[in-house]
């Protein structure tokens, strides 16, 4: 598996992968994105890709001036076989600590990937999706 930057040949398999996995999920509103929307949501963000030879296989996307981790999302196909596990490490390594995310409490696998890999719950609140978790990851120097 390699981690790299994406570049907009991958913008429509990121797309796919974002919306079968929004939809297998069902923890998100019901909604199919089209390209021009997935663009808005990640406009400005530094977005590293998961490749499997030619396949991207999952993506993170990183709003940098908070070090926000906005999305990250895995092909079903390759869920549980280190990924994810991988596209935090990579963007850990590239972007620092601390670093946070928000994640709709709904999603109970992914707040428990999350927390299995050292998140910490930071606040809840509720937001346009529900009700999520702020998390962070690492202190603040």
């Amino acid at each position: 598996m390699k981690i790299e930057p994406s570049n907009k040949n991958d913008f429509p398999e990121m797309l796919a992968i974002f919306n079968f996995s929004r939809e297998l999920n069902g923890s998100f509103p019901k909604h199919t994105y089209s390209i021009d929307e997935f663009l808005a949501v990640v406009e400005g963000e530094e977005i590293l890709v998961a490749r499997i030879g030619d396949e991207v296989v999952g993506f993170v996307s990183i709003w940098k001036p908070d070090n926000f981790l906005h999305h990250l999302f895995v092909s079903p196909k390759y869920q549980r076989k280190g990924v994810g596990k991988a596209l935090i490490s990579e963007s850990v390594s590239r972007f620092g600590l601390p670093m946070f995310l928000k994640c709709i409490k709904e999603n109970i696998e992914a707040c428990r990937f999350y927390e299995q890999f050292g998140w910490q719950l930071k606040e809840e609140a509720i937001g346009p999706e529900g009700p999520y978790i702020h998390y962070q990851l690492g202190e603040y120097a």
